[in-house]
């Protein structure tokens, strides 16, 4: 099949989550996509082995395979001249390069785009930062829990302001894939650009910019002139939707399209139509909720009288967007995930079968995408690089001098 990509390489100098799994993304649209570790490896596959250390190993690594599926695996050691010149062999072959190394650490191997730019001119050279190339955090590592999560405010704000209150704990490689998608939307923009012109391009994602934009009806309303707080308690969360508890224990969400119509069918469903039309209760020109503390426990305690299920079905019948509030481990087993193929089972070299999120890539052009464990460290140096025009000779003698893993 010819995917979109098809033709493109792309050499990936990568680590941990962000950056790699935009290079995930571009294999799945048909790159060639070849990243290039350490001798040791990229970190997190010690980091994948480490969330279930008495399942996942070597062989078994699906938390280190979902962001680097499709790729091929070389391993140079850009701090010998040898490993250092097969990098820039390679680098000549490739339409995009793709890194998360800080600039500090680039502009040491040489390698930053001041350094390459002219060699290269029509190099898309695409990087993922943390908190962008200026200021005084530019130059601090950064990972999704510290520059997406924690400095954009939302742990420290979403989380319910009770008498228990502490910040939220926040999710892992959820912001690293948001910046991913970016990155790769404006990759797939220069090479379009690059068809044009010739030219290369410079791409720049970063966590702590990403999360400000996506969390931006908050950074928004919460500005001082605004008067609106975070945090706030479970009556500044959403009224009438947001979370309840039903009579069995159970937790459900309800989605605000229009307050107007979510009070008036809820007041019906309740037998106290007449409710949404007290001044007392919801002010009607701006559909104002005149005492929210009243209103909510009004709520609260009539969605305590049924069972989460009953109020489900109540609910969906009048086209009230409502779900019941589910785990990580429920979507491994949800019947809606399974029949659009947002899952599949994945077999490793071990034996061992595992449930994993599929690709988000949908086009008719790609077709099904399958994951596949990820080839070891270094596994497809020696083909490469012959590849580059080196002799099989002259690859073992780059590795037994350590260029070259």
């Amino acid at each position: 099949m010819d995917k979109p990509l098809s033709g493109v390489r792309v050499v990936e100098l990568t680590t941990f989550v962000a950056a790699p799994s935009c290079g995930r993304l571009l294999a799945d649209l048909g790159a060639e996509v070849i990243k290039v570790e350490p001798p040791a490896g990229d970190m997190w596959r010690t980091s994948g082995k480490s969330y279930i250390p008495t399942r996942f190993c070597d062989e078994e690594n699906p938390v280190f395979d979902i962001y680097n599926t499709g790729k091929k695996m070389i391993s140079l050691n850009l701090k010998s001249e040898e490993g250092k010149e097969a990098f820039f062999k390679l680098l000549d072959t490739a339409d995009v390069f793709l890194t998360n190394n800080r600039p500090a650490a680039l502009h040491r191997l040489g390698i930053a785009y001041e350094d390459v730019c002219d060699r290269f001119p029509g190099l898309v050279y695409a990087i993922l930062l943390g908190y962008g190339e200026k200021g005084p955090d530019s130059h601090k590592p950064a990972f999704d829990t510290t520059a997406f999560w924690t400095k954009s405010g939302f742990l420290r704000d979403m989380a319910m302001l009770n008498d228990n209150y502490m910040p939220m704990s926040p999710p892992f490689g959820v912001g690293d894939t948001f910046c991913g998608y970016l990155l790769m939307g404006e990759i797939c923009a220069a090479l379009f650009r690059k068809l044009r012109t010739g030219k290369g391009d410079y791409v720049c994602s970063g966590l702590y910019h990403n999360a400000i934009f996506g969390m931006g009806t908050m950074n928004i309303i919460n500005q001082r002139p605004f008067g609106k707080t975070y945090p706030t308690d479970r009556v500044g969360h959403g009224l009438p939707g947001g979370v309840y508890q039903t009579g069995d224990g159970q937790w459900m969400y309800i989605g605000t399209n229009s307050r107007k119509i979510l009070i008036e069918k809820l007041t019906r469903i309740f037998g106290n139509p007449e409710k949404a039309l007290d001044p007392t209760f919801v002010n009607q020109e701006n559909v104002a909720i005149i005492d929210p503390p009243a209103f909510y426990q009004y709520f609260k305690e009539n969605f305590s009288k049924k069972t989460r299920a009953e109020w489900i079905e109540i609910l969906e019948a009048e086209d009230i967007p409502v779900m019941p509030m589910k785990g990580f481990a429920d979507v491994s087993e949800d019947p809606q995930a399974w029949a659009n193929d947002y899952l599949e089972h994945v077999e490793f070299a071990n034996g061992n079968v595992d449930v994993m999120p599929t690709s988000p890539i949908e086009m008719l052009s790609v077709g099904q995408l399958k994951t596949v464990p990820s080839h070891t460290v270094g596994e497809d140096t020696a083909d490469v690089l012959v590849s580059l025009g080196y002799t099989k000779e002259q690859v073992e003698k780059m590795r037994t001098e350590g260029a070259v893993r």
